[in-house]
Order: C-alpha cells, then structure tokens, then sequence
C-alpha cells in the first residue's frame, strides 16, 4: 500500500503528522508513505520531474494538503495532474479556510474531506476514515496525539512564546521553560540549523505539545548535542520541562518565524507533574540569572 501526501514547504510539519499517523493506523497493509519533500533529495543525475512522476504514478491514493496558498504552488497543481492522468485517487484535505465547495474547476469533483474547526486528534481520525472509505480497506485505532489531559504547562511560557511570535527578531537569546509532551522528532532543515548557530548534522527537529487550545498546541524547536541524543530515544508523550532559546528569526518574504532551540531538558517521572515542573521551572529561571 502506497500514499503520497501533496503538500508545500510552509505546511511540511502538518503533512508529516498525517504520514505518521496513516503509517500507524493501516500498518497491517505495510504502508509506505511519500512526501513531496521526501522527492527532494535527487542523487546526482536525478530528474525530479521523473522521480516525482514515478512516485504518485505508483501510489494507491494522493493525499493533496490544500488552503489557498497552496493552490498557488505550481508543483502540487503539478501532482495532481500525474495522479489525474494515471486514475489514481485523490482525496484533497481541505484546511485553514479552504471548503471542499471553494475547490476551483475541475477539483470539485474529487474526493475532499472538510478539516476545519476539528482538533488535531479529529483530522487524524477524520483523513483515516476517508481513506478508509475510498480506499476499502480497514483502518486501526490509534492515537498519535498526545494526551493533552494529563498536564498543565508552566503558564509564564506562553506569554514569553507570544512575545517571540509577535517580534521575532526584538528577543533573539531570550529564554523561558515549560512543561511539555514529546511530539515527532526527526532531522531538521540545515538551513535553519545553521542560522541558528547549530551545527546540521547534530541536530534533530522537535515538536512540543503543550496543553492551552482545543486543536493540541504545539511549538517547533531544535536541539543539538547531548541533548538531540536524549530525543533521539525518547519515547512519543514523554513529559519534560524543556528550557527554550529563542535562538534566531527565519525570513521568508515577509513572514519571520521564530527559530527556537532547546537548551535544556528534563523527563518528568513524578505523578505530580504540575508540582516537579514548577520547581525545576523555577531552578532553570535562577539559572539565567
């Protein structure tokens, strides 16, 4: 069983959740799931127009990630033409605004799944069953999502967190705690690396959830060192109190993101989460000082 997940640059984060995801409820069917950006890494000689054809042509279905920007990306129009030239199926999962009935021309009559307003757990379990459905095949339960109920964050993060978003570059080397659950951990950008003063490959990208909105909150951060050796074998949903650096600001057009890195960690054991994180919250602060 093959799926290959349409999606762009700004939204790789979100297209990785649902590959981890679909790997973990149709594993029975030996799932391999592609990415458009799993297409670009090309060996020397490589034409990716190939590579990319040959990747939809042989999937089972094609997942398209669509909101208005990205149906102004000439490469995902460019997917869809493969998959629809060949008859494979489409499904468009449609997010941050798009409706399945806003799909332009022809696009309208695919299959499409309506994703806004669900928390992060019900587009998970609402893409599965669509596949389901098109597919004819059965999905297992499963729940990537980390359980949001167990913990409440150290509050001080997310107004420090807010500052960061709203001025990226007023704040570089900044730093605050919070309490956390472990989400995907794989390789980072190195470009992003490298602006952060880390060194590529050392270094690992992280999400960490934290409790503070029904879609299950979530920052991006990186870490290097000994430290990238601890998240390369923790375990999804381990708690931590994370000290985090706000380490550099990406410009892409007039959008900054913040680049934050995690300059310490510690793994919460205690059934009294909220009582251990404050005190190392707190130990990790006196630290700074």
């Amino acid at each position: 069983m093959k799926f290959f997940i349409s999606h762009y640059s700004d939204e790789e984060a979100d297209a990785e959740d649902i590959r981890n995801h679909l790997s973990a409820a149709f594993h029975k069917y030996n799932p391999e799931v592609i990415m458009t950006s799993g297409c670009d890494s090309l060996a020397p000689g490589d034409n990716w127009e190939n590579k990319l054809f040959n990747a939809v042509n042989e999937a089972n279905l094609l997942l398209v990630l669509v909101s208005f920007d990205a149906l102004t990306r000439p490469l995902i129009n460019f997917e869809i033409g493969v998959a629809w030239a060949k008859s494979t199926p489409v499904l468009f999962l449609c997010h941050k605004g798009m409706d399945p009935k806003a799909l332009p021309g022809p696009y309208g009559s695919l299959a499409s799944i309506n994703l806004n307003g669900l928390t992060q757990e019900g587009k998970l379990k609402h893409i599965c069953d669509e596949v389901s459905r098109v597919l004819a095949i059965e999905a297992d339960d499963c729940d990537r999502i980390p359980d949001l109920s167990l913990f409440e964050p150290v509050e001080s993060f997310f107004s420090v967190h807010r500052r960061w978003q709203l001025r990226p570059t007023a704040h570089i080397e900044e730093t605050s705690a919070g309490l956390f659950l472990v989400g995907a951990v794989r390789t980072s950008h190195a470009d992003r690396a490298r602006l952060a003063g880390l060194t590529p490959d050392d270094t690992l990208f992280v999400r960490l959830f934290f409790k503070g909105s029904p879609e299950g909150k979530y920052i991006n951060a990186m870490v290097s060192g000994n430290l990238a050796n601890f998240f390369e074998h923790v375990v999804s949903d381990t708690r931590i109190v994370a000290k985090i650096r706000l380490a550099a600001a990406l410009k892409a057009g007039e959008k900054t993101t913040p680049l934050l890195v995690i300059d310490n960690v510690k793994e919460i054991v205690s059934n009294d989460v909220q009582e251990q994180s404050l005190d190392v919250h707190a130990k990790l602060i006196e630290s700074r000082v």
